[in-house]
């Protein structure tokens, strides 16, 4: 049995244990499914996807660890690009092996069932990325369109007013 982890709101533990984790449907995104990410030894590349979450949505972050077959048909790839089919056993090797796992996201195409939770957990501290993987080091870009909205946006707006673009 493969073990994975999805990473929810706080506020949805209850339901989630009640009644799984459902498939949201959206037409904006090319893939629906429950985004996941397999258990793995290091626990940065486990919980990589923290980071952006919080700094998305800004909420209190529970992980619920999944057991799934190993033969079931899972979607794996570098977010926003193209993924493929693997057993999710294979994608368990895939990302144990990749020279840069960070960005990597695994899709289970259908809804966990309440008894494929295995627990709850609430992740020690915000580890991963922020803005994407490769990002360390590098200043964030400032123009309005990339900053409207974002934590901290208007300080880098007024860092750097006229943009990359000069």
């Amino acid at each position: 049995m493969a073990q994975f982890i999805h990473l929810l709101d706080a506020n949805d533990a209850s339901r989630v244990k009640r009644a799984g984790i459902r498939v949201f449907k959206s037409r904006w995104r090319r893939l629906n499914g429950v985004f996941l990410f397999p258990l793995t030894e290091n626990f940065v590349v486990s919980h990589q996807w923290m980071r952006e979450l919080r700094r998305r949505r800004g909420q209190t972050l529970l992980a619920a660890r999944i057991r799934i077959d190993d033969a079931e048909t899972v979607l794996i790839g570098k977010y926003n690009e193209d993924h493929m089919q693997v057993r999710a056993a294979d994608a368990i090797r895939i990302v144990r092996e990749h020279v840069d796992p960070l960005g990597l996201e695994v899709i289970l195409p259908r809804s966990v069932r309440p008894q494929e939770i295995e627990s709850f957990y609430r992740p020690p501290k915000v580890v991963g990325w922020r803005f994407y993987p490769a990002a360390r080091g590098r200043r964030p870009c400032s123009c309005p369109y990339c900053q409207k909205g974002e934590p901290f946006g208007r300080r880098i707006r007024e860092r750097d007013p006229l943009g990359p673009w000069t």
